[in-house]
């Protein structure tokens, strides 16, 4: 006599406990009361990971100084180095460290980059999962110090937009595919974000060109695998209008979190001709979960 499996032993929580956790997190600290601190803190804390609160030259995420190579403290009143008293209270990241611990993070630390910004963030990402920003306020149109998260780092970044609630919740996600290794990536990356959601969008816009003798990665058959249950759109587009067609359709989806690889083209192409990356951080008002 066979015996078949029971339902429960391919249900999606069983499968869904597989599934690799958020980790430890980078928060680049903005403000002592920033979302990307609760973000952060809570993502690190779902998962039992650690979190690093990371202060920064004030004009880093502006693109206003060139921090490619090693920099050192301006002369004079220059605001540029000011940490907000290193987010107080107590200064040294004292206040980030003790909400850290209360938000339930299993460790929690603190840095402060001055010198030689590139080279501390690629230190940094080398031991950590997950980078988590908010867009400044009055970051203008550059986007140099985004550039040097998603390109130095190698690490997946979560940008949260200017004015964003701190829940760390994300119900509604689209999935922007190309076809491209960074989009593949970027959906591992957010596996355990897209597991936690309630509706998953995936915005097909690859080509069927098959260029070799490899498996072929289907996004649906490797969300469906990990237990994700995902709608999937076929979107004819052109390179130069992917972002805002990615905007609009998170727009309508009522997304709260838009995952997609970045920058699929070399960085000097995207600068002089746009792409759905640049226009995305330029022109949305959506949490974006980008991996190059």
């Amino acid at each position: 006599m066979s015996i078949s499996p029971t339902p429960a032993d391919t249900s999606s929580p069983t499968m869904q406990t597989c599934l690799p956790a958020i980790g430890d997190v980078i928060v680049i600290v903005g403000s002592q009361r920033d979302a990307a601190s609760y973000v952060g803190q809570r993502l690190a804390a779902r998962a039992q990971g650690a979190v690093t609160g990371c202060a920064l030259p004030a004009a880093f995420l502006r693109g206003t100084r060139n921090l490619q190579e090693p920099t050192v403290p301006p002369p004079g009143p220059a605001a540029v180095i000011d940490h907000s008293r290193d987010m107080a209270p107590g200064g040294d990241g004292d206040g980030f460290v003790r909400m850290a611990r209360m938000t339930g993070a299993h460790h929690s630390s603190w840095a402060a980059i001055d010198v030689d910004v590139a080279h501390g963030l690629r230190s940094l990402a080398a031991w950590h999962d997950l980078v988590v920003v908010q867009k400044p306020a009055d970051g203008g149109a550059s986007l140099d110090g985004f550039d040097e998260l998603l390109l130095g780092m190698g690490t997946p970044c979560l940008v949260l937009p200017t004015v964003c609630a701190p829940n760390a919740v994300f119900d509604r996600v689209v999935v922007g595919w190309d076809g491209s290794d960074a989009a593949t990536r970027a959906i591992r990356a957010g596996l355990p974000l897209l597991a936690a959601a309630k509706d998953v969008l995936l915005l097909d816009g690859a080509t069927r060109k098959r260029r070799n003798s490899l498996p072929v990665f289907d996004p649906m058959a490797f969300l469906a695998r990990h237990g994700i249950d995902a709608t999937r759109k076929r979107v004819d587009t052109t390179a130069s209008a992917a972002g805002a067609v990615l905007l609009d359709r998170s727009r309508r989806f009522k997304a709260d979190l838009l995952v997609m690889g970045a920058y699929g083209h070399s960085r000097l192409r995207e600068r002089l001709l746009g792409g759905a990356t640049r226009h995305v951080l330029t022109h949305g008002a959506i949490a974006v979960l980008l991996h190059h």
